[in-house]
């Protein structure tokens, strides 16, 4: 694992990309992004109101890869990483996590968060989090659903699949804290429920 880090440049290669645009709109403003890379991270960035993600990605992920396939390369190893944090193995030192729904979502807060999921590992305590749509997201049902649509769970960041559809988040239940994620067209749509120990339950798809 130690050699395998090393010639992943984790901890000494130096690689930076200049950000470049991309044709994606901002969920909160639609204004443009750019995606760019220093440090051993992958920064996507709003040029409006600087809303947008950091994504830990060591330089050998990106080795060799052409500018204009930066994008899916990130995407790509994002969602592995999610989908390795899903199934309950830390992405750091690959022991095992616990989770839990920390909040729910107030519609009737003047600035609205996301629900977040929180995953702590056992082993070295590190934590992580991940808003409840994007832990819905990967749920393989939710990933067909996308797919089945025209929507690629692995060439596009998570906000930029919810900008294509309809999407609602809602608390519906105080105690235990319970969340309720769907995702829309104008043909069909997917839910789920994320309960308080943060699993995700009651999938199912409508036409």
């Amino acid at each position: 694992m130690v050699v395998g880090a090393i010639l992943a440049g984790t901890y000494d290669a130096e690689a930076t990309v200049a950000p470049i645009p991309l044709d994606w709109d901002c969920l909160q403003c639609g204004g443009a992004f750019t995606l760019g890379y220093e440090d051993g991270y992958a920064r996507l960035q709003c040029q409006t109101c600087d809303s947008g993600a950091v994504i830990p990605i060591p330089p050998g992920a990106l080795d060799s890869v052409p500018v204009d396939e930066l994008p899916t390369a990130v995407m790509q190893w994002y969602r592995a990483r999610v989908q390795r944090i899903r199934s309950g193995f830390c992405s750091v030192c690959t022991g095992r996590t616990e989770r839990r729904l920390t909040d729910g979502v107030d519609p009737e807060a003047d600035d609205p968060t996301p629900s977040t999921v929180r995953f702590e590992c056992r082993r070295c305590d590190t934590v992580t989090t991940l808003s409840g749509a994007t832990l819905v997201t990967y749920h393989p049902i939710v990933e067909g659903f996308f797919r089945e649509h025209g929507m690629a769970t692995d060439r596009r960041h998570p906000t930029q699949l919810w900008n294509s559809i309809e999407s609602r988040v809602q608390t519906v239940c105080d105690e235990p804290l319970t969340v309720e994620v769907t995702f829309g067209t104008d043909s069909e749509s997917v839910s789920a429920r994320i309960e308080a120990d943060g699993r995700v339950t009651n999938v199912e798809r409508r036409h």
